[in-house]
């Protein structure tokens, strides 16, 4: 192997002449196709992870990871649907007890209307409690503060502009209770803008203890328990380990636990944004074989641009005793040094576009039909992987095509120019 790649190094270093120079020229072609298909491959995924990851990121921030409530809660949205974080759930729902679990409080949803003297609109109230954690929230905010206390509430960018209302303005909200309308005057300190239509249009934020004094409920009951991990991907284990402890709880006939439980993720709660991020996993597998396939073009073409240019070099190993396996290798080193630097300058031509996007935001979006304002990109690990893919598929691309070395006769190719 020693004494092929001697022979590789000087054969590529050898000094082209003129009648060769056509056949380089062809090679760069083909090269600069393999290094256009490496970075259309590096860019797509990176693009594609940003953008999934982006979007799993705000419907984490605005849902819940999991959703514990009283099972007559997916039928019945009436006030009557509420749950009490008791001390027996509170033990097996907690961050002391689990630590992927981030986070663990009570929160009210519940229908209203909201009515301003420019109009009405029918939404959401979702009150949480005062250390919830708004800080997404709060990084979306267009206007005021994101502070819910004394009856202060949050409202999106979208139902302001609707009824004309600004921070600071006292608004009237209607609640159905028991066939009796209950109205609460609420303060609003901020406007939001998530870019979610489906959260934007239908949700606004307040306290809970307005949901709590509207349907008399005690301070520790609301409409369920949100559940948030510390990473998504805990979400499905954290999930089984509350089905199996509540469960196991309730078998317990010393226990004070009881009712029937239903629990949910974030993904059964959004089951049409998770299927179309879905649907880009086979996108991106799509283009990177469409793209592998150029780049399998483009690896052949170069060994036979090379084997034809040293063609009378081939006929002379031979008479001097090489055999088809030594030159095959010999050629196949001197592709695979054209495709790692080719790999070289495609990584460093896409990672070069791609900080240029993530710092500068060159190519921005529309809002309202992709969720956010610019591409986002992801850089991670998953470079590594793709490069030694990209690198063994290639080498494999080249075994067959390198067999043609065996139908070239010496006493041919010696004298071939």
């Amino acid at each position: 192997m020693r004494l092929e790649l001697f022979i590789a190094n000087k054969l590529q270093s050898s000094r082209t002449d003129k009648a060769s120079r056509s056949a380089v020229s062809t090679l760069n072609v083909a090269v600069v196709g393999m290094i256009l298909a490496i970075v259309i491959m590096v860019v797509s995924v990176a693009v594609v992870t940003g953008f999934k990851q982006t979007i799993i990121s705000k419907i984490g921030n605005l849902d819940s990871h999991i959703k514990v409530y009283n099972h007559p809660y997916e039928f019945d949205e009436t006030p009557r649907s509420s749950i009490s974080f008791s001390e027996e759930l509170e033990k097996i729902i907690s961050p002391k007890t689990d630590k992927r679990i981030r986070s663990a409080n009570l929160i009210g949803e519940i229908p209203c209307v909201l009515k301003s003297p420019n109009g009405f609109a029918g939404l959401r109230f979702k009150g949480v409690p005062d250390n919830y954690d708004l800080s997404f929230l709060s990084s979306c905010l267009t206007a005021g503060k994101s502070d819910i206390r004394s009856h202060g509430v949050l409202i999106s960018q979208s139902t302001a502009d609707k009824l004309n209302i600004r921070t600071g303005e006292r608004i009237d909200i209607y609640f159905m209770n028991e066939q009796k309308i209950k109205m609460r005057r609420c303060t609003v300190n901020g406007i939001f803008n998530t870019d979610f239509d489906d959260y934007d249009a239908y949700v606004m934020v307040g306290n809970l203890e307005v949901l709590q004094s509207v349907n008399r409920w005690p301070e520790n009951t609301a409409s369920y328990i949100e559940v948030k991990c510390n990473s998504m991907d805990d979400i499905d284990l954290v999930c089984s380990h509350l089905i199996d402890e509540i469960d196991k709880e309730s078998a317990d006939y010393t226990s004070t636990l009881s009712g029937i439980f239903q629990i949910s993720t974030i993904r059964d709660n959004n089951p049409t944004h998770f299927a179309w991020l879905d649907l880009l996993n086979t996108n991106i597998v799509v283009i990177l074989i469409l793209m592998m396939c150029v780049a399998c073009f483009s690896i052949i073409a170069c060994l036979i641009i090379v084997v034809l240019n040293k063609i009378s070099t081939i006929g002379i190993l031979k008479a001097l005793g090489a055999t088809n396996r030594n030159i095959r290798h010999i050629f196949i080193i001197i592709v695979m040094k054209i495709i790692v630097r080719a790999m070289v300058v495609g990584n460093g031509i896409a990672l070069l576009l791609l900080l240029l996007q993530r710092h500068f935001h060159l190519i921005e979006l529309d809002a309202k039909s992709y969720f956010m304002h610019y591409v986002p990109v992801e850089i991670g690990y998953w470079i590594v992987p793709l490069n030694l893919g990209i690198l063994i598929v290639s080498f494999l691309a080249l075994l067959v095509p390198s067999f043609i070395i065996a139908s070239i006769k010496p006493a041919k190719t010696i004298r071939f120019e």
